[in-house]
């Protein structure tokens, strides 16, 4: 009993926590993926990059954003120079962001820039 009282808390603390959790592994992001029925997210940013500050301090702090991100997507963030096992993805500039299906397969095009949170919503929304 215990044990599955734990594993509730655990996942409603994960579904409902106030930031995002990011993974630097899309390997294990194909993994989570297909165990949790879910696309995967991959933004590849770069240190010192404003636009990625306000991704992370406006975008991703809305509530409609941040929970429409947990619910949907398993989150993989890369910086821009430690590509590994996607160095086949084109990447001009900081944020990139590209969806998977929950195979891993491309869906669309790369997202490039950054955006307001209702902006950005709309755009992921698209990705049904």
């Amino acid at each position: 009993m215990k044990k599955i009282s734990l594993l509730i808390f655990l996942f409603f603390s994960f579904l409902f926590s106030e930031e995002l959790i990011w993974i630097d592994s899309f390997s294990k992001a194909k993994e989570l993926a297909l165990k949790e029925n879910k696309k995967i997210l991959v933004m590849f940013t770069q240190e010192n990059c404003p636009t990625c500050e306000y991704m992370k301090d406006v975008t991703f702090q809305d509530e409609y954003v941040l929970n429409y991100m947990q619910t949907n997507f398993i989150l993989v963030q890369k910086d821009i120079k430690q590509k590994d096992e996607l160095v086949n993805l084109k990447v001009y500039g900081t944020p990139t962001t590209y969806i998977f299906s929950k195979e891993a397969k491309q869906i669309g095009r790369q997202i490039i820039g950054g955006a307001t949170p209702s902006a950005f919503l709309k755009v992921l929304k698209e990705y049904k």
